[in-house]
């Protein structure tokens, strides 16, 4: 396995408020959650596949299947298409999302 360390990062928006807006799809229709960080600032993710190992410090903050769009306070920021996608968050400012393909 590949640390998560090891990907590539992505930028996934900014934010005056400390917060993302995740939409995506789920089991049960749309499903809509608040990617928090511990700072206003630019955010970036690692984008992570199947095969990333996730680091113990991480904790799972929503899983989506098939589809996630990622907005800012102003724009759609990311896209990303999975069979599942799960976001992690950790500290001040880390995140990752892994892919399932």
């Amino acid at each position: 396995m590949k640390s998560y360390k090891d990907y590539e990062k992505k930028y996934i928006g900014m934010s005056d408020i400390a917060n993302l807006i995740l939409a995506g799809s789920s089991d049960n229709g749309l499903k809509l959650a608040v990617l928090h960080f511990g700072m206003d600032n630019d955010y970036y993710a690692y984008i992570v596949d199947a095969d990333a190992e996730i680091g113990e410090h991480y904790t799972k903050v929503a899983e989506f299947k098939s589809w996630l769009r990622i907005y800012d306070d102003s724009f759609l920021t990311q896209e990303f298409n999975a069979n599942k996608i799960s976001v992690y968050r950790a500290g001040e400012m880390g995140c990752i999302i892994q892919l399932f393909k």
